[in-house]
């Protein structure tokens, strides 16, 4: 079963206090608002702070909880130009998560895999930093992974697997290093890709 996750796998996160964001996912931002279901792993960026609950009215906003949009297709965020890239990946951190039909959610500690959250609750999003390395479940891909060794980012939140590198300036894309089994309890549930993302030299030729 091709399943949706997320984890860090090599990385220095523990030294960076604000690779890991809350906010709430969906499409627009701001009034024009509206909240989506976000499967573990998906693409985001952000787009505007979220107004502090309770004080709407004064446009006090949140310091650091954002509205979040699916990537598009190569998506390339202005100002991002170092090792940050500001690309987010939806990071359920293996809670899942469960929702009546009163709009109530609670944690349900069952599954690990193929977790979401739920629309218009907030959950955590894992800025991707050039060198990192994740992991990502075969759902988190447009297409069969099959022999090719990168990604690039793709709409709707997905990576597109490519035979080759990008050679647009600046454009950021994962080398796919390896495969390896993805369990849920004592079971094999999918194979998982561990990506490490790369960026195109800002002054390289477009395609």
């Amino acid at each position: 079963m091709a399943i949706s996750m997320f984890e860090v796998t090599v990385s220095n996160s523990t030294r960076n206090q604000i690779q890991n964001v809350p906010g709430k996912f969906g499409t627009g931002t701001g009034s024009g608002f509206a909240g989506a279901v976000c499967p573990a792993g998906t693409l985001c960026v952000q787009n505007g702070l979220i107004p502090s609950e309770g004080y709407e009215a004064f446009n006090i906003v949140n310091g650091n909880t954002w509205y979040f949009n699916a990537t598009t297709a190569n998506q390339v965020v202005t100002g991002m130009n170092g090792d940050h890239t500001g690309i987010y990946a939806c990071n359920t951190y293996d809670v899942n998560k469960a929702t009546d039909s009163n709009g109530n959610s609670w944690n349900l500690g069952a599954n690990t895999l193929n977790l979401s959250v739920p629309a218009n609750e907030r959950g955590d999003f894992t800025e991707l930093i050039v060198g990192e390395q994740y992991t990502w479940g075969s759902a988190n891909f447009s297409t069969a992974v099959s022999t090719n060794k990168f990604a690039t980012i793709g709409a709707n939140g997905q990576w597109v697997p490519a035979s080759a590198a990008p050679s647009t300036g600046g454009q950021i894309y994962a080398a796919i290093l390896r495969s390896k089994n993805i369990n849920q309890g004592a079971q094999l549930a999918d194979t998982g890709y561990v990506l490490q993302i790369l960026r195109v030299a800002p002054g390289a030729a477009a395609a």
